[in-house]
């Protein structure tokens, strides 16, 4: 995999690495966070079966490293941020303090045939707004194949897309390439854990700043959501209920006339 304009110097393997997957999905395209989790870790951590509703961690010791991994909720690409329900925006600004004290490094997850336009460059911006100011500086872009693709294909597949560049741009040309469908290639992921170490020690061995009490609101905001959406649910069953029962208790015989000993029905 080719590693972008990343300074390779002595290399120490970090003992902790905390990372967070984020991205959207476009049409039937889902951006394989979850499928990239698991290869990350080496183990079915996380469901690929359904749609990622809440941000959640899973943690593995993955070449000598203990590393953390929190899946997100995903967006729709093409879809401005102000459409993406309330719950999932605070549940992908909530997944920063699911690794405390903060993650090193976002693999902003991408998958190979995703084509994208001016919509999709403006709904990552403002979907990446949700996270402080800094986090392209912790940024690394992951393009996901899932059937075998060489990095070569990949390479040519970005150049053609001049937004992508851009988007490249802005998290300083790092890039890693998985191939899915090939997981016993585990040096893939080496690879990318190098890259995550390379990224940190450009940083100054800083993690991405977290806000401990912005952390607490987003509790309380998720609880009161929650709640709101329980108890308009048990509304809804309440009235549904009634509703049943003024039906079924309404039910009754038209008014009829006994003719020849046939029911005759007069209206």
């Amino acid at each position: 995999a080719t590693s972008g304009h990343i300074e390779h110097g002595e290399h120490h393997p970090a003992t902790e690495l905390r990372i967070v997957l984020i991205g959207g999905r476009y049409n039937d395209l889902h951006s394989g966070k979850s499928s990239a989790g698991n290869f990350i870790l080496g183990q079915n951590v996380f469901d690929t079966s359904r749609r990622t509703a809440q941000s959640e961690a899973r943690q593995q010791e993955v070449f000598g490293r203990r590393v953390t991994v929190v899946d997100t909720p995903g967006w729709w690409w093409k879809v401005p941020r102000e459409e993406t329900p309330k719950l999932d925006q605070i549940e992908i600004q909530n997944s920063v303090h699911l690794c405390p004290p903060g993650p090193h490094v976002f693999l902003l997850v991408i998958p190979i045939g995703l084509h994208l336009c001016q919509d999709l460059k403006s709904s990552l911006k403002q979907h990446l707004e949700l996270f402080n100011a800094d986090v392209f500086s912790h940024t690394i872009v992951l393009f996901n194949a899932v059937d075998p693709c060489s990095d070569e294909v990949i390479e040519s597949i970005i150049k053609r897309i001049p937004d992508m560049q851009r988007i490249l741009q802005q998290c300083g040309n790092r890039k890693h390439f998985f191939n899915i469908s090939n997981r016993e290639d585990r040096d893939q992921v080496k690879k990318l854990l190098e890259k995550i170490e390379t990224l940190i020690t450009n940083n100054g061995f800083r993690h991405c700043s977290v806000d401990r009490s912005q952390g607490e609101t987003l509790r309380k905001e998720m609880r009161d959501l929650t709640e709101r959406a329980s108890k308009r649910f048990d509304q809804v069953q309440k009235q549904r209920k009634k509703l049943k029962e003024l039906i079924e208790g309404s039910i009754t015989y038209p008014r009829c006339l006994c003719v020849s000993g046939q029911l005759e029905f007069g209206w």
